[in-house]
């Protein structure tokens, strides 16, 4: 399998060793590399490495330049995610197994995924990042603006990674505030039940939300939504409901708000509701019959593409073993329990409906500043 660098091959990780893994930040010039070291430096970067913070031999500067190198050695892998309980999934499953195999730390951190805060980051900070998720579409259009590598085993324009995990975006609100679940038309019924909604302050996902709210069936929301007369009719039922709406940028964001009663009702990661502790799950519905399913992908950025250690991170993240084991430990449907004693509709458990990725990369850029406009125009 061919990595996204077109001189190297790409295999399943587990199958070689990575004792010998370089460092994210290789040593680039004579200068830097260790055989170019003074014996003295040698003799206290490896003290360092074996823990001894003491260096009574060394001059300041020595010191310093000592500590210096020995950061260079153990700096950890970044990567960019989503935090909150997709963080602590991957930490367990996928980030902590890794670092113990390349006996490096790895440093996960969070962002909101936008397009244009990776092209600041790539400006800003190059080399950076290892890896960083995305969602599927927001990767597809990075790729054909240059901010990734590219799979030269994938001639298309966005041919910079594939999906490798998918998550389901469904509505929550406060059980103690409902007598009969609501669905999507309630939650635009502000005169029946008062109190403020999240939504994503994204078109994708919210959109949607819009016209299934409007009545549109499942499977007519892309035909509908790819008509001028359709982004029309969504952008005027949220029109409805704009004095209520508190946005949120990431998956842990909506479910703070929630959890800390800003919104009554709100759209939400499942994941993020059904991960909570047991007490605190109990306090929230979930509407299950129309939720989203999100595909996200893991995209290496432009400036990390002679980083073999962030090479090697994604074809592993990309691997079906790692893929599998991210979706048996991403809490995103009721249990079997709740499934047999709740309502009708959890017994009648559907599909999600797929967030269309080909859509998404083809009018996100365009809907995107016309939702920018329609947010900020109060």
């Amino acid at each position: 399998m061919l990595d996204r660098c077109s001189n190297r091959v790409r295999l399943p990780l587990f199958l070689f060793s990575f004792r010998d893994a370089p460092s994210q930040t290789p040593l680039r010039s004579p200068a830097q590399r260790p055989s170019a070291l003074s014996a003295l430096v040698r003799r206290g970067l490896t003290a360092l490495v074996l823990g001894s913070l003491v260096l009574p031999a060394f001059s300041q500067a020595e010191a310093r330049t000592v500590r210096r190198l020995h950061r260079a050695v153990v700096q950890p892998v970044r990567i960019l995610t989503f935090g909150g309980a997709i963080t602590a999934t991957q930490q367990k499953v996928l980030f902590t197994p890794y670092a113990q195999l390349i006996r490096q730390p790895l440093a996960p951190a969070s962002w909101d995924g936008e397009i244009e805060s990776l092209r600041k980051q790539e400006a800003n900070a190059p080399h950076r990042w290892a890896a960083v998720m995305m969602e599927t579409s927001s990767l597809q259009i990075s790729c054909s603006m240059g901010l990734l590598v590219r799979d030269p085993a994938d001639p298309s324009a966005n041919g910079c990674g594939q999906s490798s995990a998918s998550i389901d975006f469904a509505m929550a609100w406060d059980r103690s505030r409902f007598d009969t679940p609501p669905d999507w038309s309630d939650f635009w019924d502000v005169a029946r039940h008062p109190g403020r909604r999240s939504l994503r302050r994204d078109p994708r996902t919210t959109l949607e939300i819009a016209l299934l709210a409007d009545g549109v069936s499942p499977d007519a929301l892309y035909r509908v939504l790819n008509t001028q007369d359709g982004v029309d009719r969504a952008f005027r039922k949220l029109d409805q409901l704009r004095p209520y709406i508190v946005w949120w940028s990431t998956p842990e964001e909506a479910a703070r708000i929630l959890k800390s009663g800003g919104a009554l009702m709100g759209s939400v990661p499942t994941g993020e509701i059904l991960s909570a502790p047991q007490a605190e799950r109990d306090r929230f519905g979930l509407y299950w019959p129309q939720r989203l399913q999100v595909n996200y992908a893991w995209g290496v950025p432009k400036t990390s593409a002679q980083e073999n250690t962030a090479l090697a991170l994604t074809a592993w993240l990309e691997h079906p073993t790692q893929k599998q084991a991210f979706a048996n430990a991403w809490p995103s449907l009721p249990s079997l329990a709740e499934i047999n004693s709740g309502s009708l509709d959890n017994r009648r458990l559907l599909p999600p409906i797929a967030v269309n990725d080909t859509f998404w990369s083809a009018h996100l850029p365009t809907l995107s500043a016309r939702f920018t406009h329609w947010a900020e125009d109060r």
